[in-house]
């Protein structure tokens, strides 16, 4: 009996070790994630400075992309470059559509997970709507009356550069800030999240090339600045961040919320 107490104690300790190592393995992930984080959004507020100090260096940044008189900003005239765009601007609804299917299906199956389900959801849907919806489409776009990079004189248009704090230039509608595209795909570090390690990594770096794929994309076009795309990429991030705080608590995700339970 002696030897079986022993060899129960042994067995407890073990496992107490192996969650307190999955345990510190997660705060690591966690830390490491927070730190990306905090870079993510102090380059894009060194961006939004930068052209706020020297507002021709947006400019400078467009030329990058601007081939001359006679073809302007070539790279929009390519088909596969503006499905591409096309791509970028759907798929966060697509991922939206399919992560509530995801999300109404465990809700149905689980009562347990009803109401995190619902959680996550609202997390998802608020985020999309308040950050690229709203915020950047809604707002920013409407009141800018910033031209875009091909409709400036720099560059082959009759409009004047205008930097991207400033609200007195000639565009009426959909304006050049921000963007709405690079909002959509930044939005995907939202549901990229939710996902459980190791697919959560993967997920968030994804996410994170095809918001710089977009970005560099619509600056090639001549749509955007890249003060454009820096605000956008950044409001976005700002409203993940407040709706993860309002609607989850994570102990081990990457911005410190946890979507592996609903709050008490």
């Amino acid at each position: 009996m002696k030897s079986l107490g022993s060899g129960i104690r042994s067995g407890n300790d073990i496992g107490k070790g192996q969650i307190r190592l999955e345990a510190e393995g997660e705060r690591s992930r966690r830390e490491r994630n927070l730190w990306a984080a905090a870079l993510a959004l102090a380059a894009l507020a060194g961006i939004m400075v930068a052209t706020a100090i020297d507002p021709h260096l947006d400019i400078s940044l467009a030329a990058i992309f601007y081939e001359g008189a006679d073809r302007g900003f070539g790279m929009r005239s390519q088909a596969n470059l503006r499905i591409l765009r096309e791509l970028g601007y759907y798929l966060p609804f697509l991922v939206l559509l399919i992560a509530g299917l995801v999300l109404l299906h465990r809700m149905r199956n689980s009562r347990a997970e009803a109401a995190l389900s619902a959680r996550r959801f609202l997390f998802l849907a608020l985020s999309l709507a308040l950050g690229p919806g709203l915020l950047v489409n809604g707002v920013l776009k409407e009141m800018s009356h910033r031209p875009r990079p091909s409709q400036i004189v720099e560059y082959g248009g009759i409009s004047e550069f205008r930097p991207w704090y400033a609200v007195d230039g000639t565009c009426d509608h959909n304006c050049s800030f921000a963007s709405g595209e690079v909002a959509g795909a930044t939005w995907l570090v939202a549901p990229a999240s939710l996902l459980p390690p190791p697919w959560r990594a993967v997920a968030l770096a994804s996410a994170g090339l095809l918001t710089l794929a977009v970005a560099l994309l619509r600056m090639a076009f001549g749509g955007h600045f890249a003060s454009d795309a820096a605000a956008a990429a950044w409001v976005t991030l700002g409203m993940i961040f407040a709706f993860g705080w309002l609607l989850l608590r994570r102990r081990a995700g990457p911005y410190g919320f946890d979507a592996s339970r609903p709050r008490a």
